[in-house]
């Protein structure tokens, strides 16, 4: 997704708004604006439609943390303490027992394997030639004196090192052994606990007390604060063309593979990162959306891309 590309769609040019009062929203100087638009899609034409139902894939017990990648050939999932691995139609198969039982887990793309921690345990899935990550012993490797990855509460990779976000320090590994760190310097310290963190091609986005751009990666050259904006704890989404999205204090944002940073709803929504939130990529008759929700009792859902919809459910005085 290219950041200059989102269109303006229907009555509601510049989607939803929960800042203005609602006796103001169809006067806002660049049209009208949404306050709610739950369960419709907003069609390039400029209709509004109700959105098709759904049906049940798979029921389980505790169900949190689905994940899948790019392609979509399968998913991950954890329920009742268990990580499972989900393939339509053919049902769910045991991934690793003993994970997110109290937690919820995070997971990045490691050359062909998968590697998950839900902040108590790390692991690692997939047949292939990247290392296990396992709470191993510390290791030599030619001169130096090697530490495991820890496990933490965001997970990310990029450059070929694997970064781990635990409270306000974020790990690094060392570069092409994602599972090894030097305990002396591959660290770099934040104002306050990390909520995020977001890899695209030119570097890497971490969310702490505001949101920081580390270009090129780590170790770092330089941190630059680029937005004053915070995030709930969550999984960053990822885009096929190598950017990311994620749900922040004022709405959803998007980051271009180069590392430009785009609020797509600036000055229209401000909410309580308290909690937890999730976005979810949507295709559905020719359009593509991102769909974000945060859990509690400020539940927010919006898309953005060819058009914004959202819901706000907001406290009483």
């Amino acid at each position: 997704m290219t950041l200059d590309s989102t269109q303006r769609l229907g009555p509601f040019p510049t989607g939803m708004d929960n800042r203005l009062p609602d006796y103001k929203l169809d006067t806002a100087e660049d049209g009208a604006v949404l306050r709610d638009a739950f369960n419709v899609d907003i069609t390039d034409a400029g209709s509004i439609k109700t959105r098709p139902g759904y049906a049940l894939a798979l029921s389980g017990g505790d169900c949190h943390s689905l994940w899948a990648p790019l392609d979509g050939r399968f998913a991950l999932f954890c329920d009742d303490g268990s990580l499972y691995r989900f393939d339509p139609p053919a049902g769910k198969t045991l991934v690793a027992p003993g994970f997110g039982a109290t937690t919820p887990v995070r997971y990045t793309e490691v050359n062909e394997a998968i590697y998950f921690t839900d902040g108590l345990r790390v692991g690692s899935y997939g047949n292939t030639t990247t290392p296990a990550w396992t709470a191993g012993a510390a290791q030599d490797v030619g001169d130096q004196h090697l530490m495991a990855m820890p496990a933490g509460q965001q997970i990310a990779h990029h450059g070929a090192r694997l970064l781990v976000a635990v409270g306000a320090a974020l790990i690094y590994s060392e570069p092409f052994t994602p599972h090894l760190r030097d305990p002396a310097k591959g660290f770099e310290i934040f104002p306050a606990p990390i909520t995020l963190l977001a890899a695209v091609e030119g570097g890497v986005f971490v969310v702490a007390d505001k949101t920081y751009w580390i270009a090129g990666g780590f170790p770092a050259q330089s941190v630059q604060a680029v937005s004053p904006d915070t995030a709930p704890q969550q999984q960053a989404g990822h885009d096929s063309d190598g950017g990311a999205h994620w749900l922040s204090s004022s709405g959803i944002v998007a980051a271009s593979p180069a590392g430009e940073l785009r609020n797509l709803q600036a000055g229209r929504i401000a909410m309580s990162v308290a909690g937890a939130a999730a976005t979810l990529y949507r295709e559905a008759d020719g359009m593509q959306t991102i769909v974000a929700a945060m859990g509690g009792e400020n539940n927010t859902a919006a898309g953005v891309g060819s058009y914004a919809q959202a819901r706000i459910v907001r406290k009483e005085p």
